[in-house]
């Protein structure tokens, strides 16, 4: 065969390969890449399913308990409130300590309640500007901010960072020894005025430039100064049991599954004596989902490679599954993470039970990351619940939490381009449908509705409370005037008589979400 024959065959084959890879299952493979041209599949039809709600499998999991917070913004005290208040209390938040704000390396001195994202060290030449050049200073203290989340939290991971590049560099007096000093003294103050602080996490994306940027190398000195700390802390305090403090890994940036094993060898080698780690945590932005799902395989098989337990607790303490650059339109992003967070949490749940994810957060700065928080209102400390707005994707949150008790099962796939989640409790069922394709109807057929809930089968009604997030509903971004929060789109009596009761919805947006609670 002619040889340029054969390289357009070639050519060709490849294209429609790629093609074909574009298109089969999940758009997230390209969509969650950032920079990528986002293809929204063009649906197949009606989402239509037939449930049996008779049938259960598991426990519905707490897909909304774990919490994440800022200090770059800092969170509004009566923020804790507000989310156990829509979400119920968490079984675990991430807080931060700043060693930085607390200790001042010139004066040697601690301020244990210093005012949150005060630049002290703005004309500082010498002194590493880490992440201060986007923290923005409010007026809560620390105090407040700590106490208000230990009270609407069951427990706290608290993550310790900075002093870390100018004890590397030597520009500042600083030593290794201050850092493990540092870092002891404000986790033994800290712990005795919240003793639900659980878990300490060693760093925030080491090697980012706007964090330590530190080496694999470089970073293990410090994780092993924080384990030692840990040690000397619960040795000191006297905590055993559940009261004992926890120590875990800082999650690296990039090539992050690389740079866990280079740590996991790190750990191995590490010849220390009271050495330990207590939980393994990492952060996953703009993931496939099926990787993110599957996680726990992967993390298993490197912990078992350098003879680490593979029981830990796995905590991915940053999560979305678009993240972009700050220059893509926040709204847009904002919604699809709307969308697809509930889609990462449920797969990760069903596929690596062991993995808790703390998706990424609660408040911050909304000129530059609406497209992640769930509320946004005034920053003071005297802010009021009212003047909180639940954003579009805080009201996914809840539509989340409103799942409880067994989990329906249901036909669903990683590769599909909807997902129908559905739960029961004593006296109601819920059902919850997103769609990620181009608007559809749904229609969702209940089966044996009468087993579950005797009391009607005779002929009796029960009542519908329909809720909607998409351009219009539940989107105080979109819809001028609207307080925020899950929107109500409709309300009715069900008939349980005759032919299986019927769920539907005109014209479900893409991205969109509708939830249906059926209640005795």
């Amino acid at each position: 065969m002619n040889k340029s024959i054969v390289f357009r065959v070639a050519i060709i084959t490849l294209l429609l390969f790629s093609f074909n890879k574009a298109s089969d299952g999940l758009t997230v493979q390209k969509t969650n890449t950032p920079g990528a041209a986002r293809q929204v599949p063009i649906s197949s039809g009606a989402i239509e399913r037939s449930i049996n709600v008779t049938k259960h499998f598991r426990s519905f999991p707490d897909l909304a308990l774990y919490r994440n917070t800022s200090l770059q913004k800092a969170t509004t005290p009566v923020l804790a409130k507000v989310s156990e208040d829509a979400f119920g209390k968490a079984k675990i938040t991430r807080v931060w300590l700043n060693l930085d704000e607390m200790w001042d390396y010139r004066t040697r001195e601690f301020n244990f309640n210093f005012q949150i994202g005060v630049d002290k060290y703005k004309e500082d030449e010498k002194k590493w500007r880490e992440s201060w050049n986007w923290e923005m200073e409010t007026p809560v203290r620390f105090y407040d901010y700590l106490k208000a989340f230990s009270q609407h939290s069951e427990e706290l991971l608290l993550c310790i960072r900075r002093y870390e590049r100018d004890i590397l560099d030597k520009n500042l007096p600083v030593s290794f020894e201050d850092y493990k000093m540092i870092f002891k003294t404000g986790l033994i103050h800290y712990k005795m005025m919240f003793p639900n602080i659980r878990y300490v996490q060693v760093g925030n994306e080491y090697n980012g430039g706007s964090f330590m940027k530190a080496s694999d190398d470089e970073y293990y000195l410090f994780f092993k100064l924080g384990y030692e700390a840990v040690n000397e802390v619960n040795e000191e305090l006297g905590l055993e049991g559940a009261d004992r403090i926890l120590v875990g890994n800082s999650p690296p940036v990039g090539k992050f599954l690389e740079r866990m094993e280079s740590f996991f060898d790190r750990y191995n080698r590490d010849t220390g004596r009271m050495k330990r780690i207590d939980f393994i945590s990492w952060h996953e932005y703009s993931k496939p989902i099926p990787g993110t799902a599957h996680r726990e395989d992967t993390i298993k098989a490197l912990l078992s490679k350098y003879s680490i337990p593979e029981n830990l607790p796995f905590f991915i303490t940053e999560h979305q599954p678009y993240h972009g650059s700050y220059k893509d339109k926040q709204l847009d992003h904002h919604m699809l993470n709307t969308a697809y967070m509930p889609k990462s949490l449920y797969f990760t749940s069903l596929y690596s039970p062991q993995v808790r994810i703390f998706p990424w957060v609660l408040y911050h700065n909304r000129e530059i990351q609406t497209k992640f928080m769930w509320f946004d209102g005034p920053n003071e400390p005297d802010t009021k619940a009212f003047e909180m707005r639940m954003l579009p994707l805080g009201a996914s949150v809840k539509m989340l939490s409103m799942h409880k008790g067994r989990e329906i099962k249901v036909e669903n796939s990683l590769d599909s381009d909807d997902l129908v989640l559905a739960s029961v409790q004593k006296d109601r069922l819920v059902v919850q449908v997103i769609n990620y394709a181009s608007p559809r109807d749904v229609k969702i057929s209940l089966s044996n509705i009468w087993k579950l809930f005797p009391e009607v089968k005779s002929g009796g009604q029960m009542q519908v409370f329909k809720y909607l997030i998409d351009s219009k509903h539940s989107n105080c971004l979109t819809v001028s005037g609207y307080p925020g929060g899950l929107e109500k789109a409709g309300e009715y009596r069900l008939e349980t008589m005759g032919n299986d009761p019927v769920l539907d919805h005109k014209g479900l947006e893409e991205n969109g979400l509708v939830l249906w609670e059926i209640i005795l």
